[in-house]
């Protein structure tokens, strides 16, 4: 399942269907989250979704050779996880500073390019008020939320197991 809905992702954003795209990749740490911590009961997905987030993707997010280290935005587990809860349970596309003390989140869409790299940036105002800004391409979340999981469903099919269901494709069998 997995690999189709990666498969999906980038069908999407080949056609410029941002928010299909991105909204299906943020629900791909919730999957392997599943796949990883069973045992973490579905009444707490978040502890979950940012268990599994930060262990395979944000701790290589994190800036590292700047001064502002602790206070720079960029993608962390509550980071990404406050936008997957705005964007899939309110269609707002948002963070919220209260839960993650970035003032201002951008989101930015973008035709596909040649080279297939895209950028976020991060910028912090050390005035009398700190003020946080942080801009994220969709492409590049898309991009590392379908890699790392595709290389977690690689290396841990035998986790997916007690995914029980069964999906029939009726268009294969009208041939």
């Amino acid at each position: 399942m997995v690999n189709k809905l990666i498969k999906e992702i980038n069908f999407a954003l080949d056609n410029d269907l941002y928010f299909v795209a991105l909204n299906t990749a943020l629900t791909l740490p919730d999957i392997c989250g599943k796949a990883e911590y069973p045992n973490i009961s579905d009444s707490t997905p978040g502890k979950r979704y940012k268990k599994w987030y930060q262990e395979y993707i944000g701790q290589y997010e994190k800036p590292n050779d700047n001064v502002y280290n602790d206070g720079m935005p960029y993608l962390d587990d509550n980071t990404v996880y406050q936008l997957r809860c705005s964007l899939l349970h309110q269609g707002n596309p948002n963070v919220g500073k209260e839960k993650t003390g970035i003032d201002k989140f951008i989101l930015t869409i973008e035709s596909k390019n040649e080279f297939g790299v895209y950028t976020d940036a991060s910028s912090m105002s050390l005035d009398v008020i700190p003020y946080k800004t942080y801009t994220v391409s969709v492409r590049r979340l898309c991009f590392i939320l379908c890699q790392c999981a595709s290389k977690y469903y690689e290396e841990n099919k035998q986790k997916f197991n007690f995914f029980n269901y069964k999906i029939i494709d009726y268009d294969k069998y009208k041939r």
